[in-house]
C-alpha cells in the first residue's frame, strides 16, 4: 500500500471513528464503516445496515457497527433489538458515551424510564458537556416526576447551547408542573426573544398565564400561536377552557369543534366540549361528546364520570358495563380507578343497588384522599381564630364602613346544600343575573387583606379604617359589573364565602347573604358522592373528616348569627322542596324583589350553570334526595357518629 492509500485509509478510520464516539476503528472496516454511515445520514437505513452487519461478521464485538445497527433498529421501532446491539456495544467499551445515550433512548421507548435515566446519566459522566444526553435525561426525568433533577438538567443544556428553542420550552413546561409560573414566563419568553414565531413557546406562555389566573393574557398567547400555526389543536382546545372561565361558552363551543376539526380523534377536546354543553343545559349532546371522548381514549375514567353524571340509568346497560369492564383492568392507574368509582358510585345509586354504590364511592374516595396531606386540626384552629377576631364590638367599630350597593346577593352555605337550586330560581327573575361561582371576592380579599387564617390577620383588620373597606367594596362593584351592566342584582353563589361573612359585612354593608342549609346527613351524603374538580375541598373524601368539617362549619354560621343578627337569611333545602312556591316567595321578599313565575320555572331558563348540579337543575324540583342518607344508614356511621357527638356536645 503507497503512502497516498494509507492517508486516505487514515482518514477514512478517522471519519468513522467520529461517529463512534472517538473510538478506534480499523482500516479494515473505516470504509465500510464510512459508506455505512453515509446511507444511514441518507436514511438509507437498509443499505446501512447490510454494511454494519458485514462489519460484524469479521468482528462480532466491533463497537460502532453494534451500537449503529442498534440505532437502526431504533429507528425502525424494534427497541428490544437496538437494546441488544446497543448493548453488546457497551460490553465491548464500557465507556462508549454515544451508545449510552442511543440505549437510553431505546429504552424510554420501551417505558423502563429508570434504565433509561440510568445510561443518559453514564452518557454525561463520561462526557459532561454532552448536550443531547442532557437533553434527554431532563426528557426522561420528567416522566420520573423529578422535576427538579430535569430542571438542573435544562439549565445545564442552555449554558451549553443558550439557543436552545425545545430546551427553552421544556424548561418552561417543568416550571409549570412545579407551580412556578413566573419562572416558567421567563422561559417561553426567552424563547420567543429567540424566536418570535416559535408558536410552541406561545402556546407554553398561554398554559402558564391560564395556571396562574391571568386569563386575557393567556387568551392573547394563545390566539398568537394560532396565527402562526392554524392548525395547532392544543392551543385551539386550551383557548376554548379559558373562554369557558371566562364565561363565553359560545367561544368555547367554537373552539373544541375547531380543534376537532384538525383533529377529529382529540379525546380531550371532545370531553371539554361535554362539559361546556352540559353547562348550556344540551345534556344528550354532552353525553355524545362523553362517548366521543370514551371511543376515542377508552381507557381514561374521566369520562366515564361525566357520561354517567348526565345520565339517569334505568337499566344496567353498556355503558356501566364499559365502566366496570375497564375498571377491573389490572394495569389502570389509580386516577382512572377514581374517575370510574365515583361514576360507578352514580350509576348504581340510579339503578337503586345502594350498596354496591356505597363501595364504589367509598373507593373513588379513598383513592383521591390518598393524593393530599390535609390536617381538620389546623382548620379547627383557624376556624376558631376567625370568631375571635370578628366580633360584635369590631362591626360596631365600623358599622358606617362600606360600600353602599345593593347589587350582590350572596348564596352560601355547605357545597351540595342547594346553592345552584337557589341561584338559579333567583336568576329566573329578569332583574337578577346569576353570575355563577365567581372567585372575585376571595381574590379581593387575599390582594387587600391577605389570607384570613394569616397570624397578622387579626391586628391587621382592627387597625383599619372605614375608607380601606369602602374601597375593597368599591373594587368587587366594579368587577361583578363587567359581568352584567344592566340588571339591578348580581349573584355570587360560591359556597366557600361562608368563611368572608364578616368580610362581606365590612366592605358591602348593603348586600343580601342567603346561606342554604340543608339536612347534615343528606348533605355530607352529597358530598361524598361528588368528585371536586376545583382544588380546597380537601375535607370531603374521608367520612370523619367530613363530620369534623360540617360541625366547624355550623359552628361558624352559629357565629355569623350571633354578632350580625338578621343580616343572614336561612333557606332550608327540604323546605323549599316541600313548598317551593312558599320558600320562592320569601327568598324574593328577602331579595326586595317582585313576584315572577318565571321562579317556579327555573328549570326553563337558558344560562351556564358551572357545577355538579348543572344537570340537576334542568329538570323541576325533585324529592328523592331528601331522607337518602338513610338508604347509607350502616354505612354512614363514622359520620354519623362524628355529627351525633358534636350535636349532643
Amino acid at each position: 500500500m503507497n503512502r497516498a492509500e494509507k492517508r486516505r485509509q487514515q482518514k477514512l478510520a478517522e471519519k468513522a471513528a467520529k461517529k463512534g464516539g472517538g473510538l478506534a476503528v480499523s482500516q479494515g472496516h473505516a470504509q465500510v464503516l464510512n459508506h455505512a454511515v453515509d446511507h444511514h445520514q441518507a436514511g438509507r437505513l437498509r443499505d446501512a445496515d447490510r454494511l454494519y452487519r458485514q462489519v460484524l461478521k469479521s468482528d462480532p464485538a466491533q463497537p460502532v457497527a453494534l451500537n449503529l445497527s442498534g440505532v437502526i433498529a431504533h429507528q425502525s421501532g424494534n427497541n428490544e433489538l437496538a437494546v441488544d446491539l446497543i448493548g453488546k456495544a457497551l460490553v465491548a467499551q464500557p465507556d462508549y458515551d454515544e451508545a449510552h445515550n442511543n440505549l437510553g433512548l431505546a429504552l424510554q421507548e420501551l417505558g423502563r424510564n429508570e434504565e433509561a435515566a440510568a445510561s443518559f446519566m453514564k452518557a454525561v459522566s463520561f462526557k459532561p458537556d454532552y448536550l443531547n444526553a442532557l437533553y434527554n435525561l431532563a426528557n426522561v426525568l420528567r416522566d420520573l416526576g423529578r422535576l427538579n433533577e430535569a430542571v438542573t438538567c435544562l439549565e445545564r443544556v442552555l449554558v451549553l447551547k443558550p439557543d436552545f428553542l425545545e430546551a427553552h420550552k421544556n424548561l418552561g413546561n417543568i416550571l409549570i408542573d412545579l407551580g412556578k409560573f413566573e419562572e416558567a414566563i421567563v422561559c417561553f419568553k426567552n424563547a420567543v426573544s429567540r424566536n418570535a414565531d416559535f408558536a410552541e413557546a406561545h402556546y407554553g406562555l398561554g398554559v402558564a398565564f391560564e395556571k396562574k389566573g391571568a386569563l386575557e393574557e393567556a387568551v392573547e398567547r394563545y390566539q398568537q400561536a394560532l396565527i402562526l400555526r392554524p392548525d395547532y389543536a392544543d392551543a385551539r382546545n386550551n383557548l376554548g377552557t379559558v373562554y369557558k372561565e371566562l364565561g363565553n361558552l359560545d367561544g368555547a363551543v367554537d373552539c373544541y369543534r375547531a380543534a376537532l376539526l384538525v383533529k377529529p380523534d382529540y379525546a380531550r377536546a371532545h370531553n371539554n366540549l361535554g362539559l361546556v354543553l352540559e353547562e348550556l343545559g344540551q345534556l344528550k349532546e354532552a353525553a355524545d361528546s362523553f362517548r366521543s371522548a370514551i371511543t376515542h381514549d377508552p381507557d381514561k375514567g374521566e369520562p366515564h364520570r361525566n357520561l354517567a353524571n348526565v345520565t339517569k340509568f334505568s337499566d344496567y346497560d353498556a355503558d356501566i358495563q364499559s365502566m366496570e369492564d375497564l375498571y377491573a383492568h389490572p394495569d389502570l392507574s389509580d386516577e382512572q380507578r377514581m374517575h370510574l368509582a365515583f361514576g360507578l358510585g352514580k350509576a348504581f345509586e340510579d339503578l337503586k343497588e345502594y350498596e354496591k354504590a356505597f363501595e364504589f364511592l367509598l373507593t373513588g374516595n379513598t383513592l383521591k384522599r390518598s393524593t393530599f396531606e390535609f390536617s381538620i386540626r389546623k382548620l379547627e384552629s383557624e376556624f376558631k381564630g376567625l370568631k375571635t377576631t370578628f366580633t360584635k364590638s369590631l362591626f360596631k367599630k365600623f358599622q358606617k364602613a362600606g360600600f353602599s350597593d345593593e347589587a350582590p346577593i350572596f348564596i352560601l352555605g355547605m357545597p351540595r346544600s342547594g346553592t345552584t337550586l337557589v341561584e338559579q330560581i333567583l336568576a329566573s327573575h329578569p332583574s337578577v343575573y346569576g353570575a355563577g361561582e365567581l372567585e372575585i371576592l376571595s381574590n379581593l380579599i387575599k390582594k387587600e387583606f391577605g389570607s384570613i387564617f394569616a397570624p397578622e390577620f387579626a391586628g391587621d383588620l382592627k387597625q383599619g379604617d372605614a375608607e380601606r373597606f369602602s374601597e375593597a367594596g368599591g373594587q368587587y362593584i366594579a368587577e361583578i359589573r363587567k359581568l352584567s351592566a344592566n340588571v339591578p342584582f348580581i349573584t355570587d353563589k360560591m359556597p366557600q364565602n361562608f368563611q368572608y361573612i364578616g368580610l362581606i359585612k365590612l366592605i358591602l354593608p348593603q348586600a343580601r347573604v342567603i346561606h342554604c342549609c340543608r339536612d347534615p346527613r343528606d348533605n355530607c351524603l352529597s358530598i361524598l358522592k361528588n368528585y371536586f374538580t376545583a382544588d380546597g375541598h380537601y375535607y370531603a373524601y374521608d367520612l370523619s373528616e367530613l363530620g369534623q368539617y360540617y360541625t366547624l362549619y355550623r359552628d361558624l354560621m352559629a357565629h355569623w348569627h350571633h354578632v350580625l343578627p338578621g343580616y343572614l337569611f336561612d333557606i332550608q333545602y327540604e323546605a323549599l322542596v316541600r313548598d317551593q312556591e312558599m320558600m320562592t316567595r320569601k327568598l324574593l321578599e328577602f331579595c326586595e324583589l317582585e313576584w315572577d313565575d318565571a321562579c317556579l320555572s327555573f328549570h326553563k331558563t337558558k344560562r351556564s350553570v358551572q357545577t355538579a348540579s348543572s344537570a340537576q337543575v334542568r329538570r323541576p324540583i325533585y324529592k328523592s334526595s331528601v331522607k337518602l342518607w338513610e338508604r347509607y344508614k350502616l354505612q354512614l356511621e363514622p359520620l354519623l357518629e362524628v355529627l351525633g357527638k358534636n350535636e349532643q356536645g
